[in-house]
C-alpha cells in the first residue's frame, strides 16, 4: 500500500442514535491516528442540524490528526439504510425521523470541503464491527470470520480476506442472521436483551433491565446462573452451524451482552466441545473503536 495520506488514511465515522464518533485510521495497521472525537447529536433534530453536527465532528477529527486533507470517509450506520446509495431509510423508531431519504454524501460534501473529504462509503454497524476486528483487532490474521453483536438485537458480519461477504451459499441473505428461525421464533428474539429479561421474568417473576443487571446478580442468584448457562448453550447450538457453513476460523462476539461472556462462555464452550465443534471464539480487542475502524477499512 502506498504511504501517502491520499490512500493510507481514511476517516472512520460511527453514527449512533445519540452521538457521532470519528477517528482517522491508518489502513495499513488499523491503528487510530490522533484522537478519537465523540459528540452528542440530537436525533430528533432536523436534517440540517444533524448533518451539521456530523460534519463538525469530522472536521475536528481531521484537523486534530495533523495528517492534512483526508479524501475518504467510511460511515457505520444503523439500519435501515441504503448502503449502496448512502440514503437513510430510518423511520418509526423516534430517532432520525427527519433525515429519512437524506443523501448523506450530497449533504456532507460541501460541509467537508475544507478537509478535502469527497469520497464516502457506508456499512451496517454490525458488519463494520466485524471488519474492524479483522484489521488489527482480535481477528487480525484470521482468514474467515463470523461476528455476532448481541444486544438490543442481533447483528452480524461475515468477513473473508478482510472483505464483507453478503451473498452466496455460505451466508444468509445479506449476511443477516437476525431473522433466521430459531426455537420457534427468530434469532433476534432468542439472543437479545428481550430474551434475557423475559427468561429472568419466567424464572423469578421479577423484572430486570438487561444482561448487566443479571450479571450483577449472578454470584448470589441461582436464576441468573441458570439464565446465563442456558444462553451459552443455546448460542452454541445456533452459532456453530452458521460458522461452519462459512468455514470460519473464528467467531467474534460483540455487543453489550458479550461483556457477560465470563458468565455464559463456559456453558457455550462445553456445548461446542460436546457437539464436536472446534471454532475459536474471540472477544473484541477494541469494542468502542471497531465499528469506525471497520468503516474506514472499506477503502482498503
Amino acid at each position: 500500500m502506498a504511504q501517502s495520506a491520499h490512500n493510507r488514511y481514511a476517516l472512520g465515522v460511527d453514527i449512533g442514535g445519540s452521538h457521532v464518533c470519528s477517528a482517522v485510521v491508518d489502513l495499513a495497521t488499523g491503528q487510530l491516528c490522533g484522537e478519537l472525537h465523540t459528540d452528542k447529536v440530537d436525533a430528533a433534530a432536523g436534517a440540517r442540524t444533524i448533518a451539521g453536527a456530523w460534519a463538525a465532528n469530522i472536521r475536528r477529527t481531521a484537523a486534530a490528526s495533523g495528517i492534512g486533507r483526508i479524501r475518504c470517509a467510511g460511515f457505520a450506520f444503523p439500519g435501515p439504510f441504503d448502503y449502496e446509495r448512502g440514503i437513510s431509510l430510518i423511520r418509526g423508531v423516534r430517532k432520525f425521523e427527519r433525515i429519512y431519504g437524506l443523501d448523506v454524501a450530497a449533504t456532507l460534501y460541501p460541509l467537508l470541503r475544507e478537509c478535502g473529504t469527497e469520497e464516502f462509503r457506508y456499512v451496517n454497524d454490525a458488519a463494520a464491527f466485524a471488519l474492524g476486528e479483522c484489521l488489527g483487532g482480535v481477528a487480525d490474521g484470521a482468514e474467515r470470520v463470523v461476528a455476532l453483536t448481541l444486544g438490543t438485537g442481533v447483528g452480524s458480519g461475515f468477513v473473508a480476506g478482510r472483505r464483507l461477504v453478503t451473498s452466496g451459499d455460505e451466508v444468509p441473505a445479506n449476511g443477516w442472521v437476525y431473522c433466521l428461525p430459531f426455537e420457534g421464533g427468530i434469532v433476534d428474539e432468542a439472543f437479545s436483551t428481550r430474551w434475557v429479561c423475559g427468561r429472568y421474568r419466567e424464572l423469578t417473576g421479577q423484572e430486570i433491565s438487561g444482561a448487566r443487571e443479571a450479571a450483577e446478580r449472578h454470584a448470589e442468584d441461582p436464576a441468573a446462573r441458570r439464565l446465563f448457562d442456558e444462553y451459552g448453550e443455546r448460542l452454541a447450538a445456533f452459532a456453530a452451524p452458521v460458522a461452519e457453513r462459512f468455514r470460519a476460523d473464528m467467531l467474534v462476539l460483540g455487543g453489550n451482552i458479550s461483556r457477560a461472556y465470563p458468565l455464559f462462555g463456559p456453558a457455550m464452550e462445553r456445548r461446542l466441545e460436546a457437539d464436536g465443534h472446534r471454532i475459536r471464539i474471540g472477544l473484541p480487542a477494541r469494542p468502542d473503536h471497531a465499528a469506525l475502524i471497520g468503516a474506514a477499512s472499506l477503502f482498503i
